[in-house]
């Protein structure tokens, strides 16, 4: 009888010893990944078009894609689930079916954009705007070269308006019009994420690379 739960101690204390390696593996895994992440961005130099793109749009992308951190800062990051998920938010939310849905879309944010004189629900169209692209994108609806100059234009418009990370969720955040109060808050605490997340393009790009990009650019 002590004999068996001995054994069955032993056993126990085996299996606790085993979980805390298990857990030590997967917590090296995902600091490896992170240190990986930040570093191959910071070879990079700057961010891309697409890089800024994405980020900008992250305010809803990061609330409705799931997947690794790259997602936030790269097209063709997303699995067969998300981007089958991503479709049918496209579809539910914006009629969007297909590429003639996009331009259907676009014309009638782009209308109510230029009707707006209220800053913050400028930024917010324009952030709205850049997440409908890229997620179009992401879907395979229409490719980034075909909207790129689209993209241009609404990180140009946020840029001349903005003058922090910080600043640009304020004001997103006060433009957004779309969302009840459930919503607005998980898109307030994505938010607050994204501000300080080692991992967030927003911690990752500085503001003032996106002149840079802009500038080398034009």
């Amino acid at each position: 009888m002590f004999k068996f739960i001995k054994e069955l101690i032993e056993s126990f204390k085996e299996g606790i010893e085993e979980g805390k390696a298990e857990l030590k593996a997967e917590e090296q895994a995902e600091y490896e990944a992170v240190e990986g992440l930040i570093s191959k961005f910071k070879e990079q130099g700057k961010p891309t078009l697409e890089n800024l793109s994405l980020a900008l749009s992250c305010p809803f992308r990061s609330v409705l894609t799931s997947g690794e951190p790259i997602r936030l800062m790269e097209f063709g990051q997303l699995n067969e689930k998300g981007v089958k998920s991503l479709r049918k938010l496209l579809k539910r939310d914006f009629g969007i079916k297909d590429a003639t849905d996009v331009s259907n879309v676009l014309e009638e944010l782009e209308d109510a954009h230029a009707e707006e004189h209220n800053l913050a629900r400028s930024v917010f169209l324009s952030g709205l705007n850049l997440y409908v692209l890229t997620s179009s994108v992401d879907v395979g609806y229409i490719a980034f070269e075909e909207i790129e100059e689209l993209c241009r234009e609404e990180i140009s418009f946020i840029s001349s308006h903005v003058d922090s990370w910080q600043q640009f969720g304020e004001l997103f955040m006060e433009g957004e019009c779309i969302n009840n109060t459930v919503g607005r808050l998980f898109l307030k605490k994505n938010m607050q994420l994204l501000l300080k997340e080692e991992t967030s393009p927003w911690c990752i790009f500085s503001w003032e690379s996106i002149s840079n990009v802009l500038d080398a650019e034009s």
